[in-house]
């Protein structure tokens, strides 16, 4: 075994409680952080002594799969399989007291509980936190779990994500009020249709796109879940052309795994997706989306508009929407091309529509009767702004914002309002 490995396996056997387990397999991967931060994460299964690897190739009870950042040691995660955790529990907590979980937390991690983490949820056997400053979450943020058996012992604990460091975080006291966030809510209140299963048709409603605004109302930052963002580049170019394309396009496999090997973890390699996108590389780009469309939607020149490039494992991912939709549908109508950045050809797409398919008999939503400013002022006494401290990629700082936020949504046709996650 590589020294510089082994190292890094005995030093998580000995943190971890793991003398009386072997190390059975263990694995590599790669990772890049909102702060175009490459992490290489060792993934290693634990058997304990004396118990054979099953036929099925499942880890056998007791088992524990431990998550190690490679370079600095810190563990991103533990679990002990089928809940027995055999390992020293003299180095866990139990959940019988709150004060001595929160303080292991802190050793693992080296956070400050309300300084950077707070408590989100709070069951019996299960205690998780969320990235916080001074108790004001923060986006995009980081989540810390643990999880207990029935006899309060520790089965699982992971940490994901950011938590800002104080010299991240431009300090301010949040200052939003209904003259400065109500215009911009209002101007996120959008018509959407939602499908009625029971009548078999569309149903528009008005209802909010979630947005932060930040702390001066001066600008927007969009409001983005789990995938990472920082490499989108925004375009808004209407796609079109004189003549279709003859021939087909190739659909082939794409690889998004993040596996890596020993040799790219050694040689310290920085994730493909932290070099941004050049000039040269989106205007090669925007030839090869017009390529693609040309030979699998040859009929709709002019009726979609690209919106961005993104950067996915190594790949340029091309977002593209129709050019005019005069109601979104819940589901979207997104299509994505996938193209290799090493020779910047199109290689694979998915289309968005296919979602739509169980729904072509359903009637489209009727007109709206109720217009969008009848529609904000029943939605005014609903509105949530709540401070979150955003990271915002062009001050390479976590700034003092609004999240613009509303649970409910007016019917379009009667004006009726309706809790939204009751029409999904």
């Amino acid at each position: 075994m590589d020294e510089k490995l082994r190292n890094v396996v005995d030093h998580t056997q000995a943190a971890l409680g793991l003398h009386n387990h072997r190390l059975e397999r263990y694995h590599f991967f790669r990772e890049k952080n909102h702060l175009n931060e490459t992490a290489y994460i060792l993934n290693m299964e634990w058997f304990p002594e004396g118990v054979a690897s099953a036929e099925d190739g499942l880890n056998p009870a007791g088992t524990a799969v431990a998550d190690v950042n490679f370079y600095t040691g810190a563990v991103r995660g533990i679990t002990f399989v089928d809940g027995i955790n055999s390992a020293d529990n003299s180095l866990y907590p139990t959940a019988s007291t709150k004060e001595e979980v929160i303080e292991w937390v802190e050793d693992m991690t080296g956070l400050t509980f309300g300084r950077q983490f707070r408590i989100e949820r709070d069951d019996k056997q299960v205690l998780r936190f969320a990235a916080a400053v001074d108790n004001i979450p923060v986006s995009p943020g980081g989540i810390i779990r643990t999880e207990f058996n029935d006899d309060g012992v520790l089965m699982v604990f992971y940490i994901d994500g950011e938590f800002p460091e104080a010299d991240q975080i431009e300090w301010e006291p949040f200052a939003l009020t209904p003259d400065k966030y109500e215009p911009v809510a209002k101007a996120q209140c959008q018509l959407v249709a939602y499908p009625d299963e029971a009548q078999e048709k569309w149903v528009a409603v008005y209802g909010l796109e979630e947005v932060f605004l930040t702390n001066d109302a001066s600008r927007t930052i969009p409001f983005t879940i789990g995938e990472d963002t920082g490499s989108f580049v925004e375009k808004d170019d209407i796609l079109r052309w004189d003549k279709p394309l003859d021939g087909n396009f190739e659909q082939k496999d794409i690889d998004l795994s993040p596996e890596v090997t020993l040799e790219t973890v050694l040689a310290d390699e920085p994730h493909p997706d932290s070099l941004p996108l050049t000039e040269s590389e989106m205007t090669a780009c925007v030839q090869e989306v017009l390529r693609f469309m040309r030979l699998v939607y040859p009929n709709e020149s002019g009726k979609r508009k690209l919106i961005g490039f993104l950067l996915k494992d190594g790949y340029i991912i091309a977002e593209l929407k129709p050019a005019e939709e005069k109601m979104q549908k819940m589901f979207g109508n997104k299509i994505k091309l996938v193209i290799e950045r090493d020779t910047l050809t199109a290689i694979h797409y998915i289309d968005q529509s296919w979602l739509l398919e169980g729904f072509k008999h359903f009637a489209e939503a009727t007109k709206p009767v109720v217009t969008v400013e009848e529609a904000f002022d029943l939605l005014r006494e609903y509105l949530q702004v709540d401070p979150v401290y955003v990271y915002d990629n062009s001050r390479d700082h976590y700034m003092m914002c609004g999240k613009i936020d509303c649970d409910y949504g007016v019917n379009a046709m009667t004006g009726k309002v309706i809790k939204l996650s009751e029409m999904a």
